[in-house]
């Protein structure tokens, strides 16, 4: 199990060539009890909650 703190203020990519994004914090489950984490896209400011699963999956920004 992924200890979602140290999630918390690193940066990521959506896959290879995507927007980087700014993990937030913990958000509310999904509608399928999935944790989630919210995250802040660095273009845009944009706000919004991410399934942990994919974001495991994307590339940090270190």
């Amino acid at each position: 199990m992924v200890d979602m703190g140290t999630l918390v203020g690193t940066f990521h990519r959506f896959g290879l060539v995507g927007p980087p994004y700014e993990v937030l914090g913990p958000a509310a489950p999904g509608t399928a009890g999935e944790p989630r984490m919210r995250i802040r896209l660095l273009e845009s400011g944009e706000e919004t909650d991410y399934a942990l699963a994919q974001l495991l999956l994307d590339p940090s920004e270190d």
